[in-house]
């Protein structure tokens, strides 16, 4: 099959919005010749340290590092569609570290309180409206006007030959697959098109052969470690502390991750000064009772028996873990703006 376009050459869309959310060519020096011996341009990029660190997070994610990954495919998959011809550049909306806070306990910093209550910083928060765009943006010169351009781009970028993608598209797109050699499929402007087109050749370049950048077994035990932490003596003993110190201050609440949904401001944009000051006694008690302490520990123990129980599952996950995030931050080493 020929992907050449009959009569005038394929125009690009305009702007696609790909979501967040992870080597291979990176931006536009990826497509852009250096002279003999030029060394590539590199950035030194360095990912904020959670609040809470976790045994399990060697395998898991952080929200960071999916950041990072995703930021990297857009940039790939876009130095991808500039090979074929296409204008695509991409434009960040928002910092990097621009991901949602760890509120496993609620509100955890006295900062955060003081800033924003129980809110979260305005470039994160979801209920803004200005700060609903996503991580970033693929951006290109013109919509294609005809069904069959359409299907052009889109099997270019999405390895399906349809003039219309789907939510669904994207789903199966970004859902863990069996490794496999890509096939080509046909070729355009006397370029191969590999299947899964460029989407599946980003995905491919930064979180690997066959996969999605969840670690599965990583997130289990993360997730099910909290659960069991939250029914552990220790922890129900430091959560009914924290309750009796709030209400001693004056305000009626069982657990932290109930804290502030009452207040009249809870589903406005920002905060207000009573929502700060609840905050603020929240945080105090929190740290009269050890409650962060006591539970990030908690947690802890049930993590690291877990982890013992599935040690050679943990090492695979934590080997494709800094694989994926050594590779993202390379493409955003190499790629101006990216590292911000």
């Amino acid at each position: 099959m020929s992907l050449r376009p009959r009569g005038r050459a394929l125009v690009p869309a305009a702007a696609a919005v790909l979501l967040l959310t992870a080597c291979g060519p990176s931006s536009d020096e990826a497509d852009a010749p250096r002279a003999s011996g030029e060394p590539a341009r590199t950035t030194r990029v360095e990912l904020a340290a959670p609040p809470v660190r976790r045994p399990i997070d060697q395998a898991r994610l952080l929200p960071s590092e999916l950041a990072a990954i995703g930021r990297a495919e857009s940039i790939t998959r876009a130095a991808c569609m500039r090979r074929y011809g296409f204008d695509y550049r991409v434009e960040f909306t928002r910092s990097l570290h621009a991901t949602m806070p760890d509120r496993s306990y609620g509100v955890m910093s006295e900062d955060q309180a003081r800033r924003y209550g129980y809110h979260m910083a305005p470039d994160v928060d979801p209920r803004v409206p200005a700060n609903t765009r996503k991580e970033s943006d693929l951006v290109i010169s013109e919509q294609p006007r005809t069904a069959e351009d359409r299907k052009i781009h889109n099997l270019l970028l999405y390895g399906t030959a349809s003039d219309r993608i789907t939510g669904t598209d994207v789903e199966r797109l970004d859902g863990p697959r069996p490794p496999s050699t890509p096939k080509v499929i046909g070729e355009y402007r006397d370029r191969p098109v590999r299947e899964g087109g460029c989407y599946e050749e980003a995905r491919t370049a930064i979180v690997g052969d066959g996969g999605s950048e969840r670690n599965p077994v990583a997130m289990d035990i993360y997730i099910t470690a909290f659960q069991q932490a939250e029914r552990d003596p220790q922890v129900r003993k430091a959560v009914k502390d924290w309750s009796s110190c709030m209400a001693a201050a004056g305000y009626a609440y069982d657990s932290p991750l109930d804290a502030g949904t009452d207040l009249p401001t809870a589903r406005k944009p920002s905060a207000d000064a009573h929502e700060k000051t609840v905050a603020l006694a929240d945080i105090a008690c929190k740290e009269k009772t050890s409650l962060i302490r006591v539970w990030s520990a908690a947690e802890a123990r049930y993590e690291r028996r877990a982890m013992e129980k599935r040690k050679e599952a943990i090492a695979a996950e934590t080997e494709r873990k800094a694989a994926m995030v050594r590779r993202a931050l390379e493409v955003l080493g190499r790629t101006e703006g990216a590292a911000k």
